[in-house]
């Protein structure tokens, strides 16, 4: 029996790997799952989501990949610079200056197109408190008030914005993923599959671990997994064979799961399948959709949905979902363009310019200082230290 030609370290290095497509098809997964939302349909009761419920929904199994591509390349990232203050300016360039754009932008439509007569306007307090505590992720607390999360009078009350709660459980497992770093008391990629290992025991046998920090066990589980396969990538390889004894295993658990509830699905046995198709998918080889491989509007499209098929549904009540999934998409996509040309593709550039400056500056200050230098000949060159 043949096996996939590469690791998933391997793809993760790779220009033509999979793995922007796949959290493309994640994030248009959103919009079609809250495009029933924003029309009035319950999870239960949208086309797929019958499928699986209630074990999950189609809204939470794409979360669920999101957070597993996250686990596994925000791990690489520590992997690659454990370095505390280098590691927290690379996730806040990838994830703040894009929401501190939507968030102004889109609150200031909603502000001042669907707003009630006894709201306050686009300088009010609410407004403001509502649009700070989003783009600052709620300075990642637990306890958040109601008006962090909608404004009095606007869009009859909803959320603004619903979507961005996951954020905040995002950069609550990036402090994870550092703390996990800095306490490494083995080689890091053996460091992170040990914790990673007990960490996803604990929070089934043991919820009340991280329980007062992180307590989105579906997500959370989902973001160590992604952990695992990262400290296992150099050997791990997922292809079509693996992907098949995920769907068989559901198949062999269907029947007693099915005459013990409403259906045969379980969410562990969807999480496995899903986490199969998505590391196969995203290792690879894509020789085609060059263009989205190289650019990553899934975050763009994240942000943006939801306040768009929002704001359409208050003007267009009798809107449905199926419009309102071919003019959400329609409308969002060329924001998330945007974004990303615009905004996160700039940031993150010019954050990794600088930290490549600072991390050059100091070891040439190291090399200069060093008396064994003095006598051996002059500092290697900048180039030397870039390659």
């Amino acid at each position: 029996m043949s096996t996939p030609r590469r690791t998933l370290a391997e793809a993760a290095d790779a220009s033509d790997n999979g793995f922007n497509l796949v959290r493309l098809a994640t994030a248009l997964t959103v919009v079609y799952f809250h495009a029933y939302m924003t029309t009035g349909t319950i999870p239960s009761l949208e086309p797929l989501g019958k499928l699986f419920y209630p074990a999950a929904d189609t809204g939470r199994l794409a979360l669920a990949v999101f957070f597993l591509i996250s686990g596994f390349f925000v791990t690489r990232s520590w992997i690659n610079d454990p370095h505390l203050g280098r590691f927290a300016a690379r996730r806040a360039a990838r994830l703040l200056p894009a929401l501190a754009v939507c968030v102004p932008l889109m609150t200031l439509c909603a502000v001042l197109f669907f707003s009630a007569p006894e709201a306050h306007g686009i300088f009010s307090r609410d407004t403001w408190q509502y649009i700070l505590a989003n783009v600052g992720l709620h300075g990642l607390r637990f306890v958040i008030p109601d008006t962090e999360w909608h404004i009095n009078g606007v869009l009859g009350g909803q959320a603004i914005n619903a979507p961005l709660w996951t954020l905040f459980w995002e950069g609550r497992m990036y402090v994870m993923v550092a703390l996990l770093g800095m306490a490494a008391a083995l080689p890091l990629r053996q460091w992170f599959m040990g914790c990673a290992a007990f960490l996803l025991l604990a929070t089934q046998l043991f919820p009340d671990v991280a329980s007062g920090y992180v307590w989105e066990t579906q997500l959370w589980s989902m973001f160590l997994v992604g952990m695992l396969c990262c400290s296992l990538a150099a050997q791990l390889r997922v292809g079509p064979v693996q992907a098949a004894c995920a769907v068989v295993f559901v198949a062999i658990n269907w029947t007693r799961t099915a005459s013990m509830g409403p259906t045969g699905f379980t969410w562990f046995g969807l999480a496995l399948v899903c986490t199969a198709l998505a590391l196969w998918a995203g290792s690879t080889r894509m020789q085609r959709w060059a263009y989205l491989r190289r650019h990553d509007y899934s975050y763009g499209i994240y942000l943006y949905h939801w306040p768009i098929m929002t704001m359409l549904k208050a003007a267009i009540p009798s809107m449905t979902a199926l419009p309102m999934i071919a003019a959400g998409i329609g409308l969002t996509i060329p924001m998330a363009m945007l974004s990303w040309h615009l905004v996160e593709a700039p940031a993150m550039r010019a954050m990794r310019r600088q930290l490549s400056g600072r991390r050059l500056h100091v070891v040439e200050t190291a090399v200069t200082d060093d008396p064994a230098w003095q006598r051996s000949g002059p500092a290697p060159s900048s180039r030397q230290h870039q390659n």
